[in-house]
């Protein structure tokens, strides 16, 4: 074999292996410069190839490029997807049916009514909102059950009007989130509940605020 085709088989496997290493990263590295090439091609010069080897190196050459360019592809068209989002109609669903867990009661504006709360909900008008919390000056008793039975929890239980709201129901207060009505109370008439905290304090430095409400399902 002439020493110049040594040399091309040479390169070709010098450039396989470059390629191969390469194209697990990613594709554009085949633009690269490869400093690699240098050891590969000292060792491999003075090797004597059949022609079908050389014709071995150049087609896993050809593969190795053909892999990069296919990862390359998908990733292209997995960052293309489009990302699903949930229905504003299932968004509402959850409303109805998932737990009511405890939470910190605080105003935010990501709790605002969405599109589907006033589309499926009964609104109820511009509330005035109080506070109040399981100790017996807000509760008449400390540590007592709610109307309903149930434990006073923050970020669950409102008091209201039961015969406006019945017991039970599901409650969205615009800035505040989805509570349940759990509790009555003697000053609670008409468009006003109570919205149960953790502590006294608390209660006392939320004073009062104004809201719209919705009833839900």
């Amino acid at each position: 074999m002439s020493i110049s085709l040594r040399k091309h088989a040479s390169k070709l496997i010098a450039a396989t292996l470059a390629v191969s290493a390469m194209a697990s990263v990613s594709a554009a590295a085949l633009e690269q410069p490869v400093a690699m090439l240098s050891s590969n091609l000292n060792s491999s010069v003075g090797t004597v190839l059949t022609y079908d080897q050389i014709d071995t190196a150049e087609q896993a050459l050809a593969n190795a490029k053909a892999e990069a360019d296919a990862k390359k592809q998908a990733e292209a068209e997995q960052q293309a997807k489009p990302v699903t989002k949930p229905s504003a109609q299932n968004e509402y669903n959850k409303l109805l049916t998932d737990p009511v867990a405890a939470r910190t009661v605080a105003y935010s504006t990501s709790l605002l009514a969405s599109d589907a709360i006033k589309k499926n909900a009964t609104a109820l008008g511009n509330y005035k909102l109080t506070f109040y919390c399981p100790c017996a000056d807000c509760n008449g008793v400390a540590g007592a059950k709610t109307a309903s039975g149930t434990t006073p929890t923050e970020g669950r239980t409102i008091a209201v009007d039961s015969s406006v709201i019945p017991l039970g129901s599901r409650v969205y207060i615009e800035g505040y989130g989805l509570f349940i009505a759990e509790d009555t109370g003697g000053a609670i008439k008409d468009n006003k509940l109570d919205i149960l905290v953790s502590s006294h304090d608390r209660a006392y430095n939320l004073g009062v605020q104004y809201a719209n409400v919705y009833l839900l399902g």
